[in-house]
C-alpha cells in the first residue's frame, strides 16, 4: 500500500490550470480541463480525474492533443451535425458538441451531434448534466475509435473492445443532477490505474491475464490482460451494450471501430442525443412526476443498513464528503504529476501542498 495525500480541491484545480497554461492552453481551456478533472475526483470517479494529467501531458508531447485548437463542423444538417475536434483536449471538443446539441434540441425538439478526432473527454456525466441544466434529456455514447482494445467480448479470452461508456442525464429541481454514467465493462480502465497506484487488488471476476486466466492483479491487465464485460455470468448484456456503443459512437461518427485501424491515434469519438423535454411534456409536470417516481422507489423496504438511491445521489454524497476531507491522491500519482510540473517549469511542489491525513480527521 502506498501513502495517500489529501489536497484541498482549489489547490488541485489551480495546479492543473497552471500546468495546462504552461503547456500551451489558453485560459478558458485550462479552466475547463481543470474543472472537469477535479469534478471527477470530487464525485468519486478518480479514474477520470487528476490521475489523468501525466497521460494528457504525454499525449500533448506526441501531438495527440493540440492545445488551443478550435473544433469545426464537418457536417451540419439542421437537427444533426458532425464535428471535427481537430485533436483538441477531449473536454474542449466534447463540450462544443454538447453546446451545439443543446442549441439544436431547443430549436428542433431533438438533436444528434457526433464529434470525432479528439482526445480523452473525461467523465460523460458532465456533458449530460449540461443538457439537464437546459431542461433537456441527454444520451451520451463514447468509444475509442477502434484503438483502445481493453475488454474481452463475452466468452472471449482476449481484449478486443473499448470500455464504451454510456451516460444519461435527466432535468429535475434537485440540488444535484439525476445522471447515470457507466462503462459497459466491469470497470472503466482508469479505475485499474487508481487501484495500481494505490497498491490495491481488483475485485474477483473483473480481469483476465494475457493467457486468459482470471486475476485480481491490476498489473496483469497492463501486461496484456483484459477487462470483462459488465454483468458477470450475464456478461452478454454488457457485451451487447458495448457493441451498440461501438456502432453509435464509432461507426456512425466515422471515428473508427473495433477491428478497423488499431494504428490510428486515440480518438474518444462520441455521439450525443439531446431531447427538449418541453417539446413532449409540460416541464413542471414532468419534474413533479419524476419526483413522485423517485419517492416511490426510495420508499422501498430494504435490508438493514441499506438504502435505495436515485442515479447521481451517490456522487452527490461523495462530493460533500470529499469537500470536507480533501481529495485523495496516491503517492505514485503525486510523483508522476510532479514530474510534469517540473518538466513545464511550474514552480509547485505538490507533496508539500497536501497532507497524509484527511483535513477533517
Amino acid at each position: 500500500m502506498s501513502d495517500t495525500y489529501y489536497f484541498q480541491p482549489e489547490t488541485l484545480s489551480q495546479m492543473v490550470f497552471d500546468l495546462c497554461q504552461a503547456s500551451g492552453s489558453p485560459q478558458d481551456e485550462a479552466e475547463l480541463v481543470s474543472t472537469r478533472l477535479l469534478k471527477a475526483d470530487l464525485t468519486g470517479h478518480p479514474s477520470h480525474g487528476i490521475i489523468r494529467i501525466p497521460t494528457y501531458m504525454r499525449m500533448l508531447r506526441y501531438d495527440l492533443i493540440k492545445p488551443g485548437v478550435t473544433p469545426e463542423f464537418i457536417r451540419d444538417n439542421g437537427p444533426t451535425a458532425l464535428i471535427n475536434g481537430n485533436r483538441s483536449y477531449g473536454q474542449v471538443g466534447a463540450e462544443k458538441a454538447m453546446t451545439v446539441a443543446i442549441e439544436k434540441a431547443l430549436k428542433h425538439g431533438i438533436a444528434g451531434v457526433g464529434v470525432t478526432n479528439l482526445a480523452h473527454i473525461g467523465r460523460l456525466a458532465d456533458y449530460a448534466n449540461s443538457a439537464s441544466r437546459a431542461n433537456c434529456l441527454a444520451l451520451v455514447f463514447t468509444s475509442c475509435g477502434g484503438v483502445s482494445s481493453l475488454v474481452a467480448p463475452f466468452e472471449g479470452l482476449a481484449r478486443r473492445m473499448a470500455t464504451n461508456p454510456i451516460a444519461l442525464g435527466i432535468p429535475s429541481d434537485r440540488e444535484y443532477p439525476i445522471v447515470m454514467d457507466m462503462a459497459t465493462s466491469v470497470f472503466a480502465e482508469g479505475k485499474l490505474r487508481v487501484m495500481l497506484a494505490a497498491g490495491k487488488p481488483a475485485p474477483e471476476k473483473a480481469l483476465l491475464d494475457k493467457d486468459g486466466n482470471p486475476t485480481t492483479n491490476p498489473a496483469d491487465f497492463y501486461a496484456g490482460g483484459a477487462l470483462l464485460p459488465l454483468g458477470g455470468v450475464q456478461g452478454y448484456k454488457g457485451y451487447l451494450l458495448n457493441f451498440m456503443v461501438e456502432v453509435l459512437a464509432g461507426l456512425l461518427t466515422g471515428g473508427g471501430y473495433a477491428g478497423g485501424n488499431d494504428k490510428a491515434p486515440f480518438n474518444n469519438c462520441t455521439l450525443m442525443i439531446v431531447i427538449d423535454v418541453q417539446k413532449f411534456r409540460e416541464l413542471p409536470l414532468f419534474k413533479s412526476e419524476l419526483e413522485s417516481m423517485i419517492k416511490f422507489l426510495k420508499d422501498t423496504p430494504v435490508a438493514e443498513g441499506k438504502e435505495v438511491l436515485y442515479p447521481g445521489e451517490k456522487e452527490f454524497r461523495h462530493e460533500k464528503a470529499v469537500l470536507k476531507s480533501g481529495v485523495p491522491l496516491a503517492d505514485q500519482t503525486v510523483k508522476a504529476i510532479q514530474e510534469e510540473l517540473d518538466r513545464y517549469q511550474v514552480p509547485l511542489h505538490l507533496a508539500e501542498l497536501g497532507r497524509l491525513t484527511p483535513f477533517d480527521s
